[in-house]
């Protein structure tokens, strides 16, 4: 048992004035004149014994009254845990992720839990405060509110296009509570489906803090979704075949068959495919379609399902190019006709030729593909000009002369964190490494070259190798032995040959991998966007363009009525667009326009987090199990009645004030009694 005012124990003191009143016996003596002593004698011997048991009677009843009182004003109670206050500081926890769709005892299962939720506030007391976050953790939901206020929170909290794991939801449920100024006990409370994709709490490390959790239980935990969507080959053209790959998940216990899927572009639709998914099973599969048209496409695919609906649809953007620009600059004395032949196949393949004494900036606008071809000396105005293209998403190739300047060359490597040029090796070797594993080969090989004749390397310049370099091998002797590398810098990329393209040096420019390596460059020197995106987990978004600080770029989606101007950051060298504040108000998924109104015009596809979309939920001893290995062994579910609903009294501290008031008036009602009624 505790006190809420324990220093008033002081007062039990006051007990020793009726006990000296009633051991001195203070009173007032009365003189009666009797005619005989013998009649007084006899009165006094028959009513001794009865007037002493009185007056212990009367001294008691005062006892227990003025004991009561004290009590009372000392207000004890028996605590509904280890709390020792009446008083308490609670935050609640609300999972209104989209797998709270699913169908409960009451309606969906957020619907449930907010019944559930405002029942119990309205248990707390009238001057209780209460926190209340949701899994979209917003910076005004850290802090607390009074009763009434968390109530009318709770009628408005919506689903959540973000998925947040429950153990960020504690860490900030226990950094609110913790630096509260106010005196109270501590309580968390959590109300959730528990589902297993992000109710893990085996890494939880966090001091406990007593918490009560109700887990909604759906009444069907199955649920088939799109998962994922890819491409085989980055590069897409006019009136060539395109290949959409997707993975669709069966979630439940039941073989699925002829499940449609359909895919748009557009508003165009290539045709719809029927799946067959075997239980708790997936399929991946594509759909081929052909693109007539050049330009920016919004395509999506959509299943019907009579589950979850949230993940029935996935956007995704691609673009489809008409040319890639292409800017050859060589030297006057060293022509290479090796590349311009190659690009001169088609006219996909927009290359123009400089010679690099004649070449002014106006030649590298709007380039994708930039390629020294045999130059002996990098002007430091060039160099300048060749980051610009990088930062603007395009791909930079440098291949060395025959009689290089070192000291230009290596400035320039050394700044890009390439390996330097020094001395000719004139050993002759055999390209055998070839990186075909590499991502720029997507989609090129039908199978994996092998037992083809390998490139031969005549002559080349030493490569100065450094731990600090940043590079990945496409051919060599090793992948530790580099002739042809590539660096990914910004949002563009940097690739090296350590010779220059000439029969005395190499035949690799006559070789079928040349072709194919140079050609398949050309295709992905350009910026690759992202062909989708995850709300509430956005990455940057690099900007090849360069943009008007007087014309800022807008995020719009007028369906939705979005109209939000993310930010422009600088990473690696580079630009990009940031949506890391808008993490809370993009909140539906679909086709989103980003422009600044003007030249800049681009559009992402944004889609809800499938980690919401496997339902399958820890059972109740799982959750405290889940807690006990986390230490955290206050933690217990919330006792329900025979209708399921929350039991208030187990979260209330037994208190005895009152019983004690009734008491107290119970003995002044007895001594009364005892004065009154008890005569001698």
């Amino acid at each position: 048992m505790s006190f809420v005012y324990p220093n008033f124990l002081w007062a039990f003191f006051i007990l020793l004035i009726p006990m000296i009143v009633h051991l001195f016996n203070f009173r007032r003596y009365k003189t009666i004149y009797f005619s005989r002593v013998k009649f007084l004698q006899e009165v006094v011997e028959d009513s001794k014994s009865g007037a002493k048991l009185k007056h212990l009677l009367v001294l008691l009843s005062r006892l227990l009254l003025l004991s009561s009182l004290v009590l009372a004003f000392a207000q004890p109670y028996i605590p509904a845990e280890e709390g020792e206050m009446t008083e308490n500081l609670t935050s609640i926890y609300l999972d209104n992720s989209y797998s709270m769709q699913s169908e409960g005892m009451d309606g969906d299962l957020l619907n449930e839990v907010k019944n559930q939720a405002i029942e119990i506030v309205k248990s707390f007391a009238v001057n209780e405060r209460v926190n209340l976050l949701t899994t979209d953790l917003k910076s005004i939901d850290q802090r607390f509110y009074s009763k009434s206020e968390i109530i009318d929170r709770i009628k408005e909290v919506n689903y959540s296009a973000k998925s947040t794991d429950l153990m960020a939801a504690l860490h900030m449920q226990t950094d609110i509570l913790n630096n509260a100024p106010e005196e109270g006990n501590r309580r968390i409370f959590i109300l959730s489906d528990f589902q297993k994709e992000t109710n893990d709490l085996t890494e939880l490390d966090l001091p406990e803090i007593l918490t009560y959790y109700y887990k909604a239980n759906a009444v069907n935990v199955e649920n088939i979704f799109i998962d994922s969507v890819w491409f085989e080959s980055p590069v897409h053209r006019v009136n060539s075949p395109v290949e959409v790959h997707f993975r669709v998940q069966n979630n439940s216990s039941a073989d699925l068959t002829d499940l449609i899927i359909r895919l748009s572009i557009n508003g165009n639709e290539p045709g719809p495919k029927r799946l067959s998914i075997p239980a708790n099973s997936f399929i991946e599969d594509k759909i081929t379609f052909t693109d007539r048209s050049p330009g920016i496409k919004e395509a999506k695919l959509s299943i019907e399902t009579g589950q979850l609906f949230f993940d029935d649809d996935f956007f995704f953007t691609y673009t489809i190019k008409e040319s890639v620009d292409i800017l050859l600059v060589d030297n006057r004395d060293q022509t290479g006709n090796n590349l311009t032949q190659l690009y001169g196949l088609e006219d996909y393949y927009n290359a123009s030729n400089v010679n690099i004494e004649s070449l002014v900036p106006e030649d590298f606008e709007d380039k994708e593909l930039i390629v020294l071809q045999n130059i002996d000396k990098i002007p430091s105005g060039i160099m300048e000009l060749l980051d610009q293209g990088m930062k603007n998403g395009g791909t930079v190739v440098l291949i060395p002369g025959k009689n290089i300047d070192a000291t230009s060359w290596n400035s320039y490597l050394g700044k890009q964190q390439l390996p330097s040029l020094s001395g000719l090796d004139t050993s002759r070797t055999e390209l055998s490494y070839f990186n075909s594993d590499d991502p720029l080969y997507t989609g090129v090989f039908e199978s994996k070259p092998e037992n083809y004749k390998h490139p031969k390397v005549f002559s080349k310049y030493r490569l100065g190798l450094s731990n600090s370099q940043q590079f990945i091998t496409l051919f060599g002797t090793s992948p530790t032995s580099p002739f042809m590398l590539y660096g990914q810098r910004g949002s563009g990329k940097i690739v090296l040959l350590s010779a220059t393209l000439d029969p005395v040096f190499t035949n690799f420019q006559n070789h079928a991998l040349f072709a194919a390596t140079f050609l398949r460059v050309a295709e992905t020197a350009s910026f690759q966007k992202p062909l989708y995106m995850t709300i509430g987990k956005m990455n940057n978004f690099p900007l090849q363009t360069a943009v008007s600080e007087k014309d800022p770029i807008h995020l719009i989606n007028e369906v939705l009525k979005v109209d939000v101007i993310p930010l422009l950051i600088n990473v690696a060298n580079a630009r990009a667009i940031s949506f890391s504040h808008l993490e809370n108000t993009i909140s539906g998924a679909g086709f989103y326009e980003l422009t600044d109104q003007n030249e800049f015009a681009e559009t992402v596809g944004l889609n809800y987090s499938r980690a919401e979309s496997y339902v399958n939920p820890f059972s109740a001893e799982e959750v405290d199990e889940q807690f006990l290995n986390a230490g955290w062994t206050n933690a217990k579910a919330f006792e329900l009645n025979e209708q399921g609903k929350v039991q208030i009294n187990q979260l209330k501290a037994t208190e005895y004030w009152r019983i004690l008031l009734i008491l107290a008036l119970i003995f002044v009602g007895v001594e009364i009694l005892l004065l009154k009624l008890w005569k001698r």
